[in-house]
């Protein structure tokens, strides 16, 4: 039942909009009447929201839940305020992600003022872990047995001719990057596109996350830009860890008195 459940959750990651219930069952491929009775199970509880139309989406229920509850949310909250003082001084899109598994998920992008590289990322998305400049960053900067499973089994896929498919070429490149603390992917995902990433550090030397910037690669002044990558990620990083994101100590108080006064018994 909580296999069935989750997937009719994740029929919302494409960002199509209101489905109906049957439009739901086929894309979860669960059979009709379970799905509508899930469907109807969880708008009850509002973790869906059914329209006029008797199509549903995601309700606020389940956004209330994930945005209180999620240590991605708490991280993404201590970030944005550095990375917005990071593009300022890039203007290129600014990424904050953090590995699931085998994945990249990205909780923060910040697009760029004007038009750039190409940015396919959004938050959300997930890209697979080798083929990224914040996938290898996260992978040299896990734990040793992680590093290891991802560099042996983790899937690749060739975006780009420029795209490093070779295991040991990747192993390699892993290795360079746990020592300089960067990587510069020139078009691995994009002919036009240069990704670069810093690790976010927890105190033991592990990544939290990854922050990156995607810039074009018709410029070579990338490494340019590498101080500001590692003092932005430094300052997530402690403020983080300190436990909260920096932010005005009266609206932290106004929050936590709403939250009081919204919150039932």
């Amino acid at each position: 039942m909580i296999e069935r459940v989750t997937r009719v959750l994740e029929v919302f990651k494409s960002g199509a909009g209101p489905l109906t219930a049957s439009e739901i069952a086929r894309q979860a491929g669960i059979p009709g009447p379970s799905a509508h009775r899930i469907v109807a199970e969880l708008t009850q509880t509002g973790v869906l929201d059914r329209d006029s139309d008797r199509r549903v989406r995601i309700g606020m229920k389940l956004w209330e839940i994930v945005a209180r509850s999620s240590g991605v949310f708490t991280l993404r909250e201590a970030a944005v305020p550095y990375m917005e003082d990071l593009r300022s001084v890039v203007d290129a899109p600014t990424l904050l992600c953090v590995l699931d598994h085998d994945d990249v998920l990205n909780v923060a992008t910040l697009p760029a003022r004007r038009p750039v590289a190409t940015n396919v990322t959004q938050p959300g998305i997930r890209l697979p872990v080798l083929a990224s400049s914040p996938g290898i960053v996260l992978t040299a900067f896990s734990t040793p047995e992680v590093r290891d499973r991802i560099l042996a089994t983790a899937r690749i896929t060739r975006f780009t001719a420029e795209t490093v498919v070779e295991r040991r070429d990747l192993v390699r490149i892993v290795q360079e990057v746990r020592r300089t603390g960067h990587v510069i992917a020139r078009s691995w995902m994009s002919p036009d596109a240069v990704g670069m990433a810093v690790p976010v550090l927890a105190g033991d030397g592990t990544a939290l996350a990854a922050l990156s910037v995607t810039t074009p690669s018709n410029t070579r002044t990338q490494s340019s830009l590498l101080p500001a990558l590692y003092t932005t990620a430094r300052g997530i990083g402690r403020a983080f860890l300190a436990g909260s994101a920096p932010a005005d100590p009266q609206l932290t108080i106004l929050l936590h008195r709403i939250r009081i006064a919204t919150d039932k018994p």
